[in-house]
């Protein structure tokens, strides 16, 4: 049995002199269950775009996102929900102690520092400044940097596959600082 694809046309709509489009997005509820919602997403201006065939081309590029499913569900959703909300009931399906260790390194050293940024807006550039900073702050290990890094790469991974972020993972550039107390091999 296959599943139908639903294709949205959009309804556009002038409202305070502005040129509006109303659709439906899949909504994830905190039971996990999916719900439609009906938003609206503007446009331009009615200054900029006098007529509706003038208009007409944003709303079929802004429509062909959508229906194409380059669309974030959640357009606004800042990182720390999606991990609070989406990341970390996932994480109940991981051994206890890798969930453990995950939700440990989120509270202590991510959570606070750039759990407030919206996922969409995140940057490569971000990572690195966090990383410095708990450097600076904690006399940790490089390993124990490196795996800070690590849960921050999951968690962007994990977003990629569930649609909420689109780019290239934004970790995969960001440095370990210098400043990182390295750990001497011993010999025994």
């Amino acid at each position: 049995m296959t599943k139908t694809v639903r294709y949205q046309e959009g309804y556009l709509y002038v409202h305070h002199q502005a040129w509006y489009v109303r659709y439906r997005e899949r909504v994830r509820k905190e039971d996990g269950s999916i719900k439609l919602k009906q938003r609206a997403a503007r446009l331009g201006s009615v200054a900029d775009y006098p007529c509706e065939s003038q208009i007409k081309p944003l709303l079929a590029e802004f429509m062909c996102n959508l229906n194409a499913g380059n669309f974030t569900p959640e357009p606004g959703i800042t990182l720390g929900e999606f991990v609070e909300r989406i990341y970390l009931p996932y994480l109940n399906e991981k051994r206890a102690s890798t969930k453990k260790g995950y939700e440990e390194i989120w509270n202590n050293h991510i959570s606070e520092r750039v759990g407030e940024i919206q996922l969409r807006k995140f940057r490569t550039v971000n990572a690195s400044r966090m990383l410095k900073a708990i450097a600076d702050e904690n006399d940790l290990s490089k390993t124990t940097l490196q795996h800070i890094k690590g849960v921050l790469s999951g968690i962007f991974t994990y977003a990629r596959n569930e649609g909420a972020f689109d780019d290239a993972n934004p970790i995969q550039g960001a440095r370990i600082p210098n400043n990182a107390r390295q750990v001497r091999e011993r010999c025994w």
